[in-house]
């Protein structure tokens, strides 16, 4: 028995538990040409690259330079450890990721707007940057730590799956 087309749209809606904009993989002509993510170096370009945007950016570019006053020079080795542990398993990156971005909430509350912007932007920037495997990769997973963030400083659980529950038959 099949899914109806309805049915499956639905399922396949791209709205994840959190309401994040979902993933989507890229396949455009111009990917075969660019490279994929392969040492600290083109780490180090993706995140300058992003990081100029997302400061320049009206809707989180303020988080960045008028509530955190971030030092973006400073930012960048700790971001370069913190995607090469996630791309590579380099063990750089030993710092609370969650507790920083709680911090910000009480600063500043970071809204479904702001995690959305910021996958956007780090999206486009691989993209324009990078093709292949890490860099696909780089997408998924910052889909999957942006949901976990918004759901952790909203007050909700970090799996995006919740947890079914039933009553047992009494006796």
């Amino acid at each position: 028995m099949g899914i109806s087309a309805q049915a499956s749209q639905h399922l396949n809606s791209g709205r994840t538990a959190s309401h994040l904009n979902a993933y989507q993989p890229t396949h455009q002509d111009s990917a075969a040409t660019r490279p994929d993510i392969a040492t600290r170096e083109d780490i180090l370009t993706l995140v300058e690259t992003f990081y100029t945007r997302a400061f320049a950016d009206p809707l989180i570019g303020p988080i960045f330079t008028e509530v955190v006053h971030m030092d973006l020079v400073r930012h960048m080795p700790i971001m370069a450890d913190f995607w090469q542990t996630v791309l590579f398993k380099a063990g750089l990156y030993s710092r609370n990721a969650l507790k920083i971005h709680v911090d910000i909430h009480v600063k500043e509350p970071l809204t479904l707007a702001h995690f959305n912007r910021w996958l956007q932007l780090w999206s486009t920037t691989v993209d324009e940057l990078f093709s292949g495997e890490k860099a696909e990769m780089a997408k998924v997973q910052a889909h999957l730590i942006a949901g976990s963030l918004h759901r952790r400083v909203t007050g909700r659980a970090a799996s995006q799956h919740r947890t079914i529950s039933m009553r047992l038959p009494e006796g």
